[in-house]
């Protein structure tokens, strides 16, 4: 059991006796993984991926149970007896220092938990990837009011047949919440051309998941932010350049730039909480840095950076080089710090040495942290659920255009059904190093990186198993040893 990821909220230790009930702080949330599993902070997004024993221990937590009991199941039973009495207690204490646990004045049931505990610790423990989603994508509509060149999703598009009734996104919604999704993303398209929306957020929420809105500027009011601020609804807004002329240019909406400031001062006055989006592409990487400041004068302190990958729309001479992309990112992450904005961004190959000109951590190959290396598709991170219901494996997947990746029907099956027996998912979570074609199939990395997006490779080489395109991998390079 591993103390790092402690010292999210810390606060003033009391001592707790071995008698004291204990239990799940109301804004975490675990849930068990083949790994070990997932607690998730509701409040502030943090994810941490926990080893077998931390997770378990942190599962029993939730029945309210007594450190005694706790510590007497896991050192004797429950985990082979692999953790000491004294361990168990110790990190109990960092979780009640870190507020992660409380005490519970509810009298728990020890048969009944660990009853639970191991019919879902078998469960999870009998499969590869993630037991549901961590974030699920329902897109309302293929509708849109703005025309951006890059679209992955090439919005707006035609539907492959009738649109989904609300009833059958609830359902859908009550299958993600009893599976333990944690986020839910409205997107489209722009959700707000879809009336079902505020019903829609407002069920998520009440079935307990965290809503996320991807939303843009055109139709954002004071009445749309009374509702967001209503539905505790976190919302993303894209703005693609520093100036007026480049944006719109971007987005193929004249004035987009401007209704999308003045949107953003909008939700930030209210309290709503405000992640910027840009798309890096070659279009606007020369001036990316004059955003920062844009960005802190509109009082966001989150920027998305997205990297633009040559499907729907998007086209090749749109992209940037790897290395080039990756130093931009850099430089924009110091530049940020200045200002108190954080920066999110994938980085693909992050963890390889100098020859990749990005070294700056150590990775091991913990399942817990290949969540975070590999394709997301892969180990399960999230799902697609297009207006017509049916499931892609991810977003980019989206954008190919081609029924051949489409992962179920929701009209003939069950989310759950499709999650855990679709022939496609299988397929691309089976993929084995002997499986991969060219430079993949000799690599050292592959156990971490496991080949990076399947839909990339296929839309570059026609083959699912082809060498991942962007990666810059070559004979020689190493992971750093310090």
């Amino acid at each position: 059991m591993e103390n790092k990821y402690i010292g999210l909220c810390q606060r003033k230790k009391v001592s707790l006796s071995k008698k004291s009930r204990i239990t799940l702080s109301p804004e975490y949330t675990l849930r068990l993984e083949y790994f070990g599993g997932l607690l998730y902070n509701r409040i502030t997004h943090d994810l941490f991926a926990l080893n077998e024993s931390a997770a378990d221990m942190l599962f029993l937590t939730q029945y309210s149970l007594s450190i005694e009991e706790i510590t007497e199941a896991l050192s004797k039973g429950v985990n082979e007896g692999k953790d000491s009495a004294s361990s168990i207690i110790e990190f109990l204490d960092s979780l009640w220092i870190a507020g992660v646990i409380r005490k519970s004045e509810k009298l728990g049931n020890l048969n009944r938990a660990l009853s639970i505990l191991g019919k879902v610790r078998n469960f999870v423990n009998s499969l590869s990837y993630l037991s549901a989603p961590i974030e699920a994508f329902i897109h309302l509509t293929w509708s849109c009011n703005m025309r951006c060149g890059f679209c992955f999703v090439n919005a707006p598009r035609k539907l492959l047949r009738s649109q989904l009734a609300l009833h059958e996104i609830k359902r859908t919604i009550d299958e993600l919440a009893g599976m333990g999704v944690l986020e839910l993303t409205i997107t489209g398209g722009d959700p707000l051309l879809s009336p079902m929306f505020i019903e829609v957020a407002e069920y998520a929420k009440e079935k307990g998941l965290i809503v996320n809105a991807t939303i843009n500027s055109l139709l954002i009011n004071e009445n749309v932010v009374n509702e967001l601020i209503e539905n505790h609804i976190n919302v993303q807004v894209p703005l693609h350049g520093p100036a007026r002329e480049l944006h719109d240019e971007l987005t193929n909406t004249p004035g987009s730039f401007d209704k999308t400031l003045n949107a953003i001062t909008l939700l930030v006055k209210a309290g709503v909480n405000v992640t910027v989006a840009t798309t890096l592409q070659r279009a606007n990487k020369d001036v990316i840095l004059n955003m920062v400041p844009l960005i802190k004068s509109l009082g966001v302190n989150l920027w998305n950076i997205t990297e633009l990958k040559p499907v729907g729309r998007a086209n090749f001479s749109m992209t940037i080089p790897l290395y080039e992309r990756l130093g931009l990112l850099k430089e924009l992450e110091e530049e940020a710090k200045k200002y108190g904005i954080r920066i999110t961004a994938e980085r693909a190959f992050w963890f390889i040495n100098e020859c990749f000109k990005d070294l700056r951590h150590i990775l091991t190959t913990e399942e817990g942290h290949k969540l975070f290396t590999r394709c997301g598709a892969r180990v399960g991170r999230y799902t697609e659920i297009t207006p017509d219901r049916f499931v892609y494996p991810c977003d980019l997947s989206l954008g190919l255009g081609s029924n051949e990746f489409i992962a179920g029907d929701l009209r003939g099956q069950t989310f759950k059904e499709i999650w855990h027996s679709s022939p496609l998912l299988r397929k691309i979570r089976s993929i084995r190093k002997e499986d991969m074609h060219g430079k993949c199939r000799e690599c050292h990395y592959f156990d971490i990186c496991g080949g990076k997006c399947r839909v990339l490779a296929y839309k570059y080489y026609g083959d699912l198993y082809a060498p991942y395109p962007r990666c810059p991998y070559e004979p020689g390079c190493t992971l750093y040893d310090s």
